[in-house]
């Protein structure tokens, strides 16, 4: 079984227009591939992507988590955030229909972060063409974020 993993993923790949510079994020999964958590920021850089897991990881026991109900505008549902002196590091990757759904999916971040698998990112590498246009992330849809 392949452990819990941070991912870097570049953001928007599909949808910036030429020369504009690129963002980057970090999502947490676990054993079974599914998404625990991802960044509350977006980073210049992998590297940059890759120093704030390593910040996360020291500093998680300082974290205060904040559960909350999303707006039904947005579908509605429990979100919960993370954040490291008053700033937002970490946020649910998705909603939750229930208060104790989304309890037990922090609880399972915050377990799974200091133990995680930390790969060395990726070098990004500049595609042109044909090719280009049509690589979807696995199960995604055109403009999805792709793995980096």
């Amino acid at each position: 079984m392949v452990p819990a993993r941070f991912l870097y993923v570049m953001l928007g790949a599909r949808q910036r227009p030429m020369g504009e510079a690129q963002r980057f994020a970090w999502r947490l999964v676990g054993a079974n591939h599914r998404e625990l958590g991802r960044s509350a920021q977006v980073f210049a850089d992998p590297g940059e992507c890759r120093a704030a897991v390593l910040r996360l990881r020291q500093r998680v026991g300082d974290a205060r988590a904040l559960l909350a109900t999303a707006d039904a505008a947005g579908g509605g549902g429990w979100a919960w955030r993370l954040e490291i002196e008053g700033r937002p590091v970490a946020v649910a990757g998705r909603t939750y229909q229930r208060q104790r759904d989304c309890q037990f999916n922090l609880g399972q971040f915050l377990h799974v972060v200091p133990v995680a698998e930390l790969a060395e990112p990726a070098p990004v590498r500049s595609r042109t063409g044909a090719a280009a246009r049509q690589r979807v992330a696995p199960g995604g849809e055109p403009g999805d974020r792709a793995a980096v």
